[in-house]
């Protein structure tokens, strides 16, 4: 499966290199020997480690952030009417006009990034064994960089599902198709197929738990690095997603209740993404300062913004709403600043800086966890937590029936995680149908749930070099 074989190019995991040449795959073994000669002791497995998480912000900064975003109802495309509309980033997929041939494009792009990503973080955890037995005296630190590599190994897989396979729940017993699980990278003539959404939940969890366990007992480092809450933060969306309400409210308890994270005040609200420190609320980010072109700084937080928030999402915030601040305006269009940087700071310190879990999130998955369980008053508790740092001075609703409750939580959840990477995954999975406002300029503004145009196609490399693998249905 030379496609995914291609992500061996990062020989050196520090390194990095964003695209891969057609020559490398005629060097298998210079890949593998560059691999072993860096993880044979303690600074090739730091500069590894730091390689993994590198290789993470670059994905994650890029088509894969933007996605769920563009392609769903809550955001619009800055476009002139000419043809070189088509060449803005997500065009097609913001047009839910994606084929497996767009291997330069989202399609191929968000692909290849992730299994980059995940090459890099099987090949250190597939050399922490060995390096145990030649550095005994650093164990506990191979430990953490283990449990650090397991979460990211996770996250890999989980957001590869996101993006090509339907939700969990999307059949009864979660049999239709995930994505390949991959815990060492294949050679080159390996033949890969998808595992069902069922095992790869599974591997996700698996992943994650012992992610946790791992570093459960060891300092938290900093934001920037994966820790036993961010597993458990994870844990409660995953469970959400798939529908096990006890399990995404015990873990989303386990990171509420150790009072660690709190959430920002209403005053710093808008400096948690344009200051380089990562605020109180952030369980983990990823480092960026990249701000180039294919960014989500780019495209949603510079002066010439490219996609900006729709007239639909803009009408849910209320003027006293802090939320409001973290949008910039220009020619009446709102674009967000999550991915700007303050005035004061220079170019090379831009904080794009992508947010992979933060409390707000994890508030709300608990929210809607108990509002499944019945628990309402406690659904209600944590959704007043997120009302009242974003409007301080607001009265606290009235009485309001389960419905009015759940409409309330899930308009919440949109207003909050706007521009972070959530919307369309959030809508696939309550089986909701895509309703795009007045405003809609797109080739589609209405998608009927359930439709093969919520997933994106496997890109044609992949399935040209991997015959075992299985396509996504074609979008005619």
């Amino acid at each position: 499966m030379k496609n995914l074989y291609r992500s061996l190019c990062a020989g050196l995991l520090l390194l990095l290199s964003a695209g891969c040449t057609k020559e490398f795959l005629e060097k298998e073994p210079i890949g593998r020997v560059g691999k072993e000669i860096l993880l044979q002791d303690m600074d090739g497995a730091r500069a590894a480690l730091a390689g993994a998480y590198n290789r993470m912000a670059y994905y994650y900064s890029r088509e894969f952030l933007m996605y769920p975003d563009i392609a769903s109802d809550d955001v619009r495309l800055k476009v002139t009417g000419n043809s070189s509309d088509g060449q803005l980033i997500l065009f097609n997929e913001h047009n839910f006009q994606s084929n497996p041939e767009d291997d330069e494009l989202a399609v191929g792009h968000i692909w290849l990034n992730i299994f980059e990503a995940l090459d890099n973080v099987n090949s250190l955890l597939n050399a922490i064994p060995q390096l145990k037995t030649l550095e005994p005296s650093y164990v506990q630190e191979l430990e953490s960089i283990q449990g650090q590599a397991l979460i990211m190994r996770a996250l890999c897989h989980y957001d590869l599902s996101r993006v090509y396979a339907q939700h969990y729940t999307f059949t009864s017993d979660a049999q239709h198709w995930g994505v390949p699980i991959l815990l060492k990278t294949p050679g080159p003539d390996v033949q890969v197929r998808r595992a069902t959404m069922k095992d790869t939940y599974a591997q996700v969890i698996k992943d994650l738990q012992e992610g946790a366990a791992l570093l459960e007992g060891s300092p938290v480092l900093n934001q920037y690095k994966a820790s036993h809450y961010s597993a458990w933060a994870l844990l409660s969306r995953v469970y959400l997603y798939m529908e096990d309400w006890q399990n995404a409210q015990v873990y989303a308890d386990k990171v509420i209740e150790a009072s660690r994270y709190t959430l920002t005040d209403s005053a710093g609200y808008k400096a948690m993404y344009l200051e380089q420190q990562p605020a109180s609320e952030v369980i983990w980010q990823l480092y960026s300062r990249d701000y180039s072109a294919s960014t989500v700084a780019a495209v949603y937080s510079t002066p010439s913004f490219r996609a900006y928030a729709s007239d639909q999402l803009w009408a849910l915030y209320d003027t006293t709403d802090v939320r409001r601040a973290v949008y910039g305006e220009s020619g009446g269009r709102h674009y967000s600043l999550k991915y700007g940087k303050a005035e004061d700071l220079q170019e090379d310190e831009w904080p794009v800086d992508p947010k992979v879990v933060r409390l707000s999130e994890v508030l709300l998955n608990r929210a809607e966890a108990a509002w499944h369980l019945g628990q309402y008053e406690a659904a209600l508790a944590d959704l007043q937590r997120i009302r009242q740092r974003a409007m301080p001075s607001a009265a606290a609703p009235g009485e309001l029936t389960a419905e009015q409750l759940y409409l309330a939580l899930k308009v919440e959840r949109r207003k909050e995680l706007a521009f972070e990477g959530h919307r369309l995954f959030d809508l696939t999975r309550r089986r909701e149908d895509l309703v795009r406002g007045e405003d809609c300029g797109a080739a589609v503004c209405f998608l009927e749930y359930p439709s093969v145009r919520f997933i994106l196609p496997i890109p044609s490399l992949e399935l040209d070099a991997n015959k075992a693998m299985q396509p996504n249905p074609v979008i005619n």
